[in-house]
């Protein structure tokens, strides 16, 4: 069996109805607490120093309906850098500066779904970014 990486947790955890955060200087916090098995608990507790470090990072994680799958916005580089160290998929992170030329341009001319497919397509076949 293959170690998670700290995104496969984060997800597992969201699956699991839990929420992951974190109380400083160093504690990793469940909630709800009750709902989390021992299971769960153990590998929480084995990954917790990566985990601490990526719930310290400014993003967040969503589905989205219209490219039917998970996406992460990220505030910049160095987290998308980071969340890709913990697994992350490249081209499913949309930095905070790409996010200010999508919506630009959506203002200018509001995006069909099936332009956002082929964008969000083309960022994974190339491992590209949005750029003006």
């Amino acid at each position: 069996m293959s170690t998670p990486s700290p995104i496969e947790i984060l997800a597992e955890a969201a699956e699991r109805g839990l929420t992951l955060g974190v109380k400083q200087p160093h504690t990793l916090t469940v909630q709800p607490a009750n709902r989390c098995p021992k299971d769960f608990a153990d590998v929480l507790t084995q990954h917790k120093p990566r985990l601490l470090v990526l719930l310290q990072l400014a993003f967040t994680i969503a589905y989205s309906d219209a490219l039917g799958e998970t996406i992460i916005f990220a505030e910049n580089e160095d987290t998308k850098t980071a969340l890709v160290a913990a697994g992350a998929e490249p081209f499913s992170i949309y930095t905070k500066d790409e996010l200010r030329i999508l919506v630009a341009q959506n203002r200018a001319k509001p995006f069909l779904p099936d332009e956002l497919h082929k964008l969000h397509e083309a960022k994974r076949r190339f491992n590209g970014t949005v750029t003006p």
